[in-house]
């Protein structure tokens, strides 16, 4: 993965060296942000259409001419989809739509298809069901291209405000979406489009659900790459994650080229996840790694103290050592605080990954432990990370790196602790087991109550104070 700006790429040396993120940064692969250009109908005369003196909404859409723009000025109650079948622009101008069943209320089944303005009422999110605000239908063989959401208001679905399945070039940007069940905005093998500028907030996992998002870029996994392929170069920047305590803010299951950049999230169980995407074949294992995934200058904050990770970067693979397939990315600038409660929990998690570069984040006010390098990670690079203000977990000693387990190999240089209010007794690093090949450079842990805790011959140092 690199970073740089529009003429020259980033290379990993140059982010080791702490390169800022600057404005115009370009993500390699990635799309350029929220001002993508997508598919748009060559030019020609507009048709227009209103829902003014009608009895069915789904009459005027069925009516129009291919890239119309239909108006909706009334507030309608269905109990069917209003379904869009041809490329067109639905504006809504003072008109809303609202249901009491658990429907897709909007069902896009076109490309070049815009939704502006839309205001969307479902019938509550504390009950589990399919209802969802907008749901746009591609195919591995047919995707959507060119659908875009701006500007909505979505509440109330018992599953998905946003469902975008096999499309590409979407949009989805500056929408309101909350008291979802499930997700505020789910991406099912999506290519090259943006999450842009949204307020997601008060996703609710009702029962049965077993977990649920603010933001997910994920493939199916009844089947394989060939019919559900991953979701992958999609930016989701800028976004403002809120209110998901079951489960995650942002993730991606099996992404590639994955663009996490300057999102806000708060009080999510987990803030940000990128990790692996289920084995078709075997639904207890997991076959699909994120690849080149970037997780760049977010802030990641709880303001209460659970289970939970802030970022997590994990490779497919069930065991130690694991031939799957690793997680590649980097995770670079962002703020995190308020995690690292649980047994292997941190401001920062990773395991089973290969390359990854860890670099210039924060970990602050945690508890028991600021980055943890759980196990499985081959050639991982932290870099001019500080963790602040750990706090004291019962009787467990609190770390600011954490090696867990084994089968890391890892090079920390430039780290740092920085002591808060309390006199919690804190290590810079600790390393218990041998099967590690851990080199520190010039981390500085004068701040901490003992530097290095290391089983022999697992930890090399060269400068440190």
């Amino acid at each position: 993965m690199r970073l740089g700006d529009a003429g020259r790429p980033l290379t990993r040396r140059a982010a080791l060296l702490g390169a800022a993120l600057t404005p115009g940064v370009v993500l390699a692969g990635q799309p350029a942000g929220a001002d993508r250009t997508v598919t748009t109908a060559p030019d020609r005369t507009v048709d227009t259409a209103s829902d003014r003196g009608v009895t069915s909404l789904q009459g005027v859409l069925d009516d129009a001419q291919p890239h119309a723009v239909v108006e909706v000025t009334r507030a309608w109650r269905l109990a069917v989809p209003l379904t869009i079948d041809r490329p067109m622009t639905l504006r809504f101008s003072g008109g809303s739509l609202a249901t009491d069943r658990d429907i897709d209320l909007v069902h896009v089944r076109s490309g070049a298809v815009r939704i502006v303005d839309a205001v969307l009422d479902g019938p509550g999110a504390e009950h589990s069901g399919l209802g969802r605000g907008i749901r746009a239908t591609g195919t591995a063989v047919q995707p959507l291209r060119g659908v875009q959401v701006t500007r909505a208001r979505i509440t109330g679905f018992p599953h998905d405000g946003v469902l975008l399945e096999h499309c590409e070039e979407f949009q989805v940007d500056d929408s309101v979406i909350a008291d979802v069940g499930y997700a505020g905005v789910l991406m099912f093998s999506c290519v090259g489009g943006a999450v842009t500028g949204n307020r997601i907030r008060r996703v609710t996992q009702p029962a049965p659900y077993p977990n649920s998002y603010g933001i997910e870029a994920v493939r199916a996994t009844t089947t394989g790459l060939d019919g559900a392929p991953r979701s992958s170069r999609i930016l989701i920047a800028d976004n403002h994650v809120s209110d998901v305590p079951h489960w995650e803010g942002i993730d991606t299951h099996g992404g590639s080229s994955i663009a996490i950049v300057r999102n806000t999230v708060e009080d999510c169980r987990v803030g940000i996840a990128v990790v692996p995407s289920k084995d078709e074949a075997d639904a207890a294992a997991t076959k699909y790694a994120p690849l080149d995934c970037a997780v760049v200058g977010n802030v990641v904050t709880r303001s209460v103290p659970g289970a939970g990770s802030g970022i997590v970067v994990r490779g497919a693979g069930e065991t130690v050592g694991s031939a799957a397939e690793r997680a590649t990315g980097i995770v670079l600038r962002n703020t995190v605080a308020g995690y690292g409660d649980g047994d292997r929990d941190a401001g920062i998690l990773v395991y089973l990954t290969r390359d990854v570069l860890i670099a210039h984040n924060r970990c602050a006010d945690g508890l028991r432990r600021g980055l943890s390098l759980y196990h499985s990670n081959e050639d991982v690079t932290l870099v001019g990370n500080a963790v602040a203000g750990l706090r004291q977990q019962g009787s467990a000693t609190s770390v600011a790196v954490d090696v867990r387990a084994t089968a890391n190999s890892a090079v920390l240089l430039d780290n740092r602790y920085e002591a808060g209010a309390s006199d919690t007794p804190v290590t810079g690093v600790q390393c218990r087991q041998a099967d590690n090949d851990v080199v520190l450079v010039a981390n500085d842990w004068s701040a901490t109550t003992t530097s290095v805790v290391a089983t022999a011959g697992a930890v090399t140092r060269y400068r440190e104070a």
